[in-house]
């Protein structure tokens, strides 16, 4: 094994005096007096004194560049005895202790890694690597978990202020039963005062190994001197966040997140991202929205960022913001089906048909063959009163996936079909098609259900059938407002007016702060056909302030009015 990295950089200062030494033996020259003499001038040439110490070091730095010259020429093993004696010529060589002990221990030869440890803890007492190695060692290896907490007593009591010695001893205590120590030992690390940030979440991530509640007062009181320590360095007061947010304290992350970005600009990868999923889950929707703006600033093509404040946006309820950011990131983000599904999705809902269509057709031109498009073009001309030309998309799709995806004429497509037939005028190829739709599924039927009858109830047709279809709609949504419109208006369709009535009272009810213009004209028309003109016109006015465009509704109401005035006490509607 090659000796580099932090072991070659954290020797180099120790080396440099004895390789001064080492190379004023060797070298053909000696500096006497500022004047350089060549060696072969004997006569002007004094014997340099050189106490034991130096020579000793001269020679151990020797035998350590041999050691290395060995490791690279001829492996780890080789080197092995040559390090031994270094460590003879100088026992204070920690850091080239330590890396013997660790050859030793892959050799598997324990007693003689034990030996150069015990004899680096003895000759460098202020070193904590030693006897937490030996701890380790016994506790591990040797499973003496006596003499291990010995040695790692021993590396506490030297270095109280490093975390290594507090990680073997709760590793003791854990293996061993011992919990209530555990206690103890973190009480013990908290009356330090000289830790850095560092140290209080080496032992913060003890504590959570032990399995404790992330609220708990010992957890809150290390990441407060975490905190304390961090000050106001931007680095260290993320990593305290960090943990704040791991242990389920966002309101104290958050906080701390802000700080690092006021302090550092350009701030530090990542911290805006982290803050915006504490906003998120605290549900802090307009300052999630507020950093992914401002990270959107600092970078316009960051098309992840808009997915996010679309995904903000909605969870907020704002629709039309959501959706301009879903078109930004369909401009700026490789093409991805996934990203056209979500805009067309949301434009149907927010009933921007228009744009659904558009969208739908440039995602079927991108991704042709993706059967999922062109249904969303079908439904949005549909929705856009392109009635002949939705048919036809609808008759394209059955016949390609007839071919390449069965499974995608499922209940849902028929039911999508059945209801483009029927805004197009044809009835019955509606009827047969929401029928499929129930034949394929019928324990999940109910929209098809109630579909099917309130269409032959709105026509007078087949009203005992409508009735029962209607029906069972409810029996799987009894909740459900529009399913006791329907049935209450089959009703009426039947002439059972007050039955009739009865339902579409409750299903006015049902909707409660969502109101509905047909359920109100439902209402009217039978509150007309009871002979209650009063009540008839007061629900006609409710539906009228819904859909203002309806000059039915302003023909049923004036032809009313008159009786209305000639009986000035008549009963308010229940609202």
């Amino acid at each position: 094994m090659s000796l580099r990295g932090p072991i070659l950089e954290r020797t180099r200062a120790r080396l440099l005096a004895g390789a001064v030494t080492a190379a004023y033996l060797l070298s053909p020259v000696l500096a006497l007096d500022g004047d350089l003499v060549p060696r072969d001038e004997p006569a002007l040439l004094k014997e340099p004194v050189l106490t034991a110490e130096s020579e000793r070091s001269a020679h151990a730095v020797a035998r350590y560049l041999q050691a290395i010259f060995e490791e690279e020429t001829q492996g780890p093993d080789r080197a092995l005895s040559t390090k031994r004696e270094v460590l003879s010529l100088d026992p204070a060589f920690t850091d080239l202790a330590m890396e013997v002990a660790h050859q030793y221990l892959r050799r598997g030869e324990l007693p003689e890694a034990i030996a150069v440890l015990k004899d680096a803890a003895k000759t460098s007492p202020a070193r904590v690597e030693p006897p937490v190695a030996l701890a380790g060692i016994y506790l591990r290896q040797l499973q003496k978990p006596d003499l291990a907490e010995k040695f790692a007593n021993q590396a506490l009591a030297s270095c109280p202020d490093d975390p290594a010695p507090y990680q073997i001893l709760f590793e003791i205590y854990k293996s061993t039963g011992q919990n209530t120590r555990i206690d103890g030992l973190f009480s013990k690390a908290l009356k330090r005062t000289i830790p850095g940030t560092d140290f209080w979440l080496d032992l913060a991530d003890l504590k959570l190994r032990d399995r404790v509640q992330p609220g708990s007062l010992t957890i809150k009181a290390l990441l407060d001197r975490a905190q304390e320590a961090a000050a106001d360095h931007p680095e260290l007061l993320v990593r305290v966040a960090e943990y704040f947010a791991l242990t389920g304290e966002q309101d104290r992350a958050i906080p701390l997140y802000q700080l690092a970005l006021k302090l550092r600009n350009p701030p530090l990868d990542g911290v805006r991202e982290k803050l915006v999923e504490l906003h998120i889950q605290k549900a802090n929707w307009s300052e999630a929205a507020g950093v992914l703006g401002e990270i959107i600033k600092s970078n316009p093509l960051d098309f992840r960022a808009y997915d996010r404040l679309a995904g903000v946006y909605l969870n907020a309820n704002e629709l039309p913001r959501a959706l301009s950011n879903m078109r930004q990131a369909l401009v700026v983000a490789p093409p991805d089906p996934r990203r056209y599904d979500q805009v067309v999705r949301l434009c149907l809902r927010i009933g921007n048909r228009e744009e659904a269509l558009k969208t739908a057709q440039d995602a079927e031109t991108q991704f042709p063959g993706v059967l999922e498009f062109s249904l969303y073009k079908a439904l949005a001309l549909s929705g856009v009163k392109q009635h002949e030309e939705a048919i036809k998309v609808f008759e394209r799709i059955l016949v390609e996936a007839g071919h390449l995806r069965p499974d995608f004429l499922d209940a849902d497509f028929f039911f999508s079909y059945g209801v483009a037939a029927e805004q197009a005028g044809r009835f019955v190829k509606a009827a047969e098609l929401l029928k499929k739709s129930i034949e394929l599924d019928p324990a999940n039927s109910a929209r098809s259900c109630n579909y099917l009858g309130y269409m032959w109830a709105d026509r007078g047709e087949n009203l005992q059938e409508a009735e029962q279809l209607v029906r069972q709609a409810l029996a799987a949504d009894p909740e459900n407002g529009a399913y006791l419109d329907s049935l209450g208006w089959t009703l009426f369709r039947q002439g059972r007016f007050e039955d009739a009535l009865n339902e579409l009272l409750t299903a006015s009810s049902r909707l409660g702060s969502d109101p509905d213009s047909v359920v109100f004209e439902h209402i009217g028309d039978t509150y007309e056909k009871l002979g209650k003109s009063a009540e008839a016109v007061l629900y006609w006015q409710k539906a009228l302030h819904l859909t203002p465009e309806n000059a039915g509704l302003v023909s049923k109401i004036d032809a009313h009015s008159s009786r209305i005035v000639k009986s000035p006490s008549a009963p308010q509607a229940d609202r």
